[in-house]
């Protein structure tokens, strides 16, 4: 009786990929050095337009190649990335593998083979008031932060499998957020500490209705320095949802690295986030900013901006003029945070307010945007649906999801301490 490859493989990820479908076929193991002479032969009678590659971290190479497959160093678990367009043929080859025991059991690995959201850009230390100290000096309290390394903790925290790329120093602070996110099962492989520049620093002031003011400590830091070569290129070219923010266009080479990274995520299918997150001090004035930060639109599929932004970005003030020039420039979902208001959402339905959720007390509002977004793309990256595809209804529903994940995050202080999972959230939505 012939075997069933969805009974083997338990769960296979199929996405179209341009004229390809790519299946993430399970991890391999350095068996596959011992056994190159099988997997090269077994790969090598199948079509010509089938791709192959063994890809372990930063190292990918094409599984019909002997020299290819002899290059690869000695790892514990790889990952096999199979592209066609003939779904037959890929499941001839599976099968193979599997019965020359070249893939190893693949419950586990398959369903997290894919990330379903990889955030790219700052992570930094938030050192954020607290009290005053008997001498009348104010006390601060280490908090991990970054806007794209938030937004990877929120989704995290309610169940999406992601990744963070970018660069620390490689110090105590460095160490140390590195640290969190391995704790809140962030992926940290694409995480780089270098022995070169410190970690960036924001002090941070919250006053009595949890408003925020910020002095930064970046002259340069070491997430302004990451360059296109650092960049872990198998975690960019595997994950659903590729979100990036703005601090790292305010330098160079972070800059450059970040339109390449974009790029190349898009043109292998990721759906592109975009939260511009504006700091002022960070930039040379405000022209470089409007400048550089608009510059990344034109990639967008769905984008994040806050109530004070729409200016700067659109030239409109007005929330509704601003949301709809970002979808003329080719953004398929905008939502436009209002603060304790809830957010302004447009897509091709139009637009529409989708009221905030009530909140007791303020203590931080750190984080508050980033908690909105990480939910946000959580809900849209279990749809499995492109963003031009969803209903305005489905999309109101992902916002006010997002919601609920904010006016949780912001009744504590710090924003990744703040996160909440997904009970809570589930709790705060049915209280409503």
């Amino acid at each position: 009786m012939r075997r069933n490859l969805f009974d083997d493989l338990a769960v296979l990820f199929f996405r179209f990929i341009g004229d390809y479908f790519r299946v993430r076929a399970g991890e391999v193991s350095n068996s596959i050095q011992k056994k190159q002479n099988n997997i090269v032969a077994i790969v090598n009678r199948f079509l010509e337009n089938l791709y192959i590659y063994i890809c372990c971290g930063r190292y990918i190479v094409n599984a019909k190649s002997m020299l290819g497959v002899l290059s690869m160093p000695e790892f514990d678990k790889g990952e096999l990335h199979i592209h066609t367009d003939n779904e037959k043929e890929c499941e001839k080859i599976l099968l193979q593998l599997l019965e020359a025991d070249l893939l190893m059991d693949t419950n586990d690995s398959v369903k997290h083979s894919i990330y379903d959201i990889t955030t790219f850009g700052e992570i930094l230390i938030d050192f954020t008031s607290q009290n005053l100290n008997e001498d009348g000096q104010m006390l601060y309290a280490r908090n991990p932060g970054g806007a794209p390394a938030n937004v990877a903790v929120a989704a995290s925290r309610l169940g999406a499998h992601t990744a963070f790329i970018g660069k620390a120093g490689n110090d105590m602070h460095g160490e140390f957020l590195r640290s969190v996110l391995q704790k809140e099962k962030v992926d940290t492989k694409g995480l780089l500490l270098d022995d070169q520049y410190f970690t960036t620093l924001a002090f941070v002031d919250v006053n009595a209705s949890g408003e925020r003011t910020f002095s930064f400590a970046r002259k340069p830091g070491a997430d302004t320095k990451i360059k296109k070569e650092e960049i872990d290129v198998d975690v960019v070219d595997h994950t659903s949802i590729f979100h990036v923010g703005s601090l790292s266009l305010t330098d160079q080479p972070s800059r450059d690295t970040t339109f390449y990274a974009v790029k190349r995520a898009k043109n292998k299918g990721s759906i592109i986030s975009y939260d511009p997150n504006y700091r002022a001090s960070l930039w040379t004035s405000e022209e470089t900013a409007m400048k550089h930060m608009r510059s990344l639109i034109s990639y967008v599929d769905v984008m994040k901006i806050s109530d004070e932004e729409t200016e700067l970005l659109t030239g409109y003030k007005e929330v509704e003029k601003a949301a709809e020039a970002l979808f003329r420039q080719g953004v398929k979902i905008v939502a436009v945070t209002l603060g304790g208001n809830g957010a302004y959402i447009y897509c091709k339905e139009g637009g529409g307010i989708i009221p905030g959720f009530a909140v007791e007390h303020v203590a931080d509002t750190n984080g508050a945007g980033d908690s909105f977004w990480g939910g946000f793309l959580y809900k849209l990256s279990k749809a499995g649906e492109k963003p031009e595809d969803l209903t305005k209804e489905e999309i109101a529903k992902y916002a006010e999801f997002g919601n609920a994940v904010a006016s949780l995050c912001v009744e504590k202080k710090a924003a990744i301490p703040a996160m909440p999972c997904l009970e809570q959230v589930k709790e705060r939505m049915a209280g409503k």
